[in-house]
């Protein structure tokens, strides 16, 4: 099993990726976590010095199994969608004001950043067909509507 969620900040990628994970009993994998230090790589050579680590790290997890939660951005990339080729790729959504209760600065740089963010990314999501819309779901529900498109 590869899939992958993809989707803006605070849409609930990693916790979802972990829930269909224990549910298909697969390994979780969450792109964020295996970058490392976030906000130390964004304080040590801003956002590219980010992008050159999610891609090594997605280097590293493209021939793994399992579910993968991939960061905001990491579907923006070329090189990472090609990597990436191989995955039923889902993209999560919520709404703006889903999206606005749930996101705080604490541990992401570019969260001050958001409405323009998904503006600029809506059309390589819409690449990877209808999101599932996970405002007002428990995690089982969103975990369910996942496992439907796998």
């Amino acid at each position: 099993m590869r899939v992958a969620l993809g989707g803006p900040m605070g849409v609930g990628k990693s916790t979802v990726s972990r829930g269909l994970a224990a549910y298909f009993g697969a390994t979780a994998h969450d792109l964020d976590v295996e970058v490392g230090d976030i906000p130390a790589l964004f304080a040590g050579g801003g956002e590219p010095a980010f992008r050159r680590a999610e891609h090594a790290a997605l280097e590293r997890l493209a021939r793994a199994e399992g579910v993968l939660a991939l960061g905001g951005g990491t579907l923006q990339v070329q090189e990472n969608r090609a990597l990436l080729s191989e995955w039923n790729v889902l993209v999560l959504m919520a709404s703006e004001a889903t999206l606005a209760s749930r996101l705080t600065t604490e541990g992401r740089p570019l969260s001050g950043r958001w409405r323009e963010l998904l503006e600029a990314r809506r059309a390589t999501w819409a690449q990877y067909g209808d999101p599932i819309w996970t405002d007002g779901l428990n995690i089982a529900d969103v975990v369910d509507a996942v496992r439907a498109r796998c």
